[in-house]
């Protein structure tokens, strides 16, 4: 429900909001050198700030994204293939021809196999029993993709993993397709753990602000929660007249703005005045 208090801006019903704990320790230091009970304001004012001025704003959900990914991906752990040696020299040898390596060549394989496993049970059966097996190369590789084939390949038997990965290997040798955009695309995934923000706050906002939101979000395929950290980390890079800002969005009528900004500078000149 919507409620007015003197001096203050309309707000309405609070909206949960999670940032990551440096995050929000930086805002609440970034409040509190403004003054008391000043967090909300300080949300208000960087999120009217970026529905004011969405210019960059895609572009800024892309690289905060990125960050993202970057900071959540899932280390690759390395499988062992024992192959012939002229197999082993054909895949280097592709490698090679597209400048990449062995291990971003069997991320490529792995993510088509499991596009389409298809019929492998029979070659996997065979590659079971096939010997001159006298060369190894070691790849790097989700942790996803070697646990999705043990289970493949654990369907059919015991033991039967290194034999499913070879059959993944030739397939790509026998049908290398489009591997220049394949490496462009699928090499750079990884896994990714969940996304945790547990440092939770609510946060009052007045119905135009949250609907302008709600707004550009839908134009830019985001949502509120994250156009709000967006809005977030611009204030915290980019504070410009953020002390006058917060301000304003505390102070609505001209009646109480000349007490409250004296209040505010009074309190202000007593934290100047203070001893470290």
């Amino acid at each position: 429900m919507t409620h007015t208090r003197p001096g203050r801006i309309p707000v309405g019903d609070p909206i949960g909001l999670r940032f990551d704990p440096e995050t929000k320790r930086r805002l609440e230091q970034m409040a509190e050198s403004i003054g008391p009970r000043r967090f909300g304001a300080l949300i208000r004012v960087a999120c009217r700030r970026l529905v004011t001025k969405p210019r960059g704003v895609g572009r800024g959900l892309a690289e905060q994204r990125r960050l993202s990914e970057a900071l959540r991906a899932i280390p690759l752990v390395m499988v062992k293939i024992k192959l012939e040696p002229e197999t082993a020299h054909e895949f280097a040898a592709l490698a090679a021809d597209h400048d990449t390596t062995v291990s971003a060549l069997m991320r490529v394989a792995l993510h088509r196999f499991q596009e389409a496993p298809g019929r492998y049970k029979h070659p996997m059966l065979r590659e079971a029993e096939r010997t001159g097996l006298s060369d190894r190369i070691d790849v790097m590789v989700n942790p996803s993709s070697k646990e999705r084939i043990w289970q493949l390949a654990g369907r059919y038997g015991d033991k039967l993993g290194t034999a499913l990965f070879r059959v993944v290997l030739r397939r790509l040798l026998d049908e290398p397709g489009d591997l220049a955009g394949d490496l462009e695309n699928i090499v750079p995934l990884r896994d990714l753990r969940p996304e945790s923000y547990p440092a939770a706050i609510k946060v009052a906002f007045d119905d135009p602000l949250r609907d302008k939101l709600d707004e550009l979000a839908a134009r830019v395929g985001s949502n509120r929660a994250e156009l709000v950290r967006l809005a977030a980390r611009r204030v915290l890079d980019q504070p410009g007249l953020i002390e006058q800002a917060v301000n304003n969005e505390i102070i609505r009528s001209e009646k109480h703005k000349a007490h409250l900004l004296a209040r505010h500078a009074r309190r202000q000149a007593r934290r100047d005045t203070q001893p470290d």
